[in-house]
C-alpha cells in the first residue's frame, strides 16, 4: 500500500501537494469544524494517550511546509495565474527528450509548489542559496524516480534526469536578468507570512487537543524540509537552547503576552518556540 499509494501515485496526483503526505487523502481538503470537534471527542475516549504528530521522519513535507502550500488552496485565482506565468516564462529553459519536454507539465506544477514550501526565510547569501538548490534538485530527482513516469529506480532514464537538473539550475540561476526569481521571491514572502499563522494555529490545536503532542527533531522552530534524506539533516540544538534561554529572559522582563504580541507582528521562528515552550 505504502509503494503503491504514497510513493508512486502521491507523486503523480500534485493537484495540491500538502494533501499527499502518510496517512493522507488527497482527495480530502480539510475537516468540517463539527467533524474536528466529534474526531476529538472520539479520540479522548478511545486514544487519550496516543500520540499527535504533524512531522517525522517519514513526512513527505514538514509541518510548515505543508503549511505554507495550504495557503494556495486559499487564493487559487492568483495562484493559477502565477503558475501560468511561470510556465511560459521557463518554457525555453526546457530541454526536448524523445519528444518530451523536461519536465513535463504535472512535475513543472510540483516543482512550483516545492519551491513555494520549502525556501527558507529572509536572505540566503551565494552559499546558502546553492545549499537550496542542490535540496531541490535532490528532491526533484528523488520525486520523479518515485512517480515512475520518465524515470524510475529500477530503470534511471539519465537522459531525461539530466535535462531536469539542466532545468532546475536554470530557473534557479542567481541573476539580476532572473525575472522568475524576482517574481517567486515576492509571492513567497506573501505566501509564507500566512503559511506561518497556519503552522502556529496547528501547533496549538496539537498541543491542545486530545493525545500526546509529539514534536520531530528540528521542528520546534520553523522547519520547511522536504522528504528523506531531506529532513533527516543535523538539527543545530545548541542554537535552540539559546533560543530558549532568551526566551525566558524576555518572558520574565516584559511578560509572556507582550513578548507574544511582538513576536507576532513579524512571525519569527522563536514564535513557533514560545508556543511549544509555555
Amino acid at each position: 500500500m505504502a509503494k503503491g499509494g504514497e510513493d508512486t501515485a502521491f507523486y503523480v496526483y500534485n493537484r495540491l501537494a500538502s494533501l499527499n503526505e502518510v496517512g493522507g487523502s488527497p482527495d480530502r481538503f480539510g475537516t468540517p469544524l463539527d467533524a474536528f470537534h466529534g474526531q476529538n471527542i472520539e479520540r479522548g475516549k478511545a486514544w487519550p494517550h496516543a500520540l499527535i504528530a504533524t512531522s517525522t521522519h517519514d513526512t513527505k513535507r514538514s509541518e510548515d511546509v505543508r503549511a505554507r502550500i495550504n495557503v494556495l488552496s486559499e487564493i487559487p485565482d492568483e495562484w493559477r495565474g502565477k503558475v501560468f506565468g511561470w510556465s511560459r516564462m521557463n518554457k525555453r529553459k526546457k530541454i526536448s527528450v524523445d519528444n518530451r519536454l523536461a519536465l513535463d507539465r504535472n512535475e513543472e506544477y510540483l516543482f512550483y509548489q516545492a519551491l513555494i514550501g520549502a525556501c527558507p526565510d529572509g536572505e540566503m547569501d551565494v552559499a546558502g542559496y546553492e545549499k537550496f538548490r542542490e535540496r531541490i534538485k535532490e528532491y526533484m530527482l528523488k520525486a520523479i524516480r518515485e512517480a515512475k513516469v520518465n524515470s524510475s529506480w529500477i530503470n534511471p532514464n539519465s537522459e531525461y534526469e539530466n535535462a531536469v537538473i539542466s532545468f532546475i539550475e536554470k530557473v534557479m540561476e542567481l541573476s539580476e536578468e532572473n525575472r522568475f526569481l524576482r517574481e517567486f521571491d515576492e509571492f513567497r514572502r506573501k505566501v509564507s507570512w500566512f503559511g506561518k499563522l497556519n503552522s502556529l494555529s496547528q501547533t496549538l490545536l496539537k498541543i491542545a487537543s486530545p493525545g500526546v503532542p509529539d514534536f520531530y527533531q528540528g521542528t520546534e522552530v520553523w522547519d520547511y524540509s522536504l522528504v528523506d534524506p531531506d529532513n533527516r539533516r543535523p538539527v543545530d540544538y545548541e542554537k535552540r537552547i539559546k533560543m530558549l534561554s532568551e526566551i525566558r529572559v524576555q518572558e520574565a522582563e516584559i511578560g509572556p503576552e507582550r513578548l507574544a504580541r511582538e513576536l507576532l507582528e513579524n512571525p519569527e521562528e522563536r514564535v513557533k518556540a514560545l508556543s511549544i515552550a509555555n
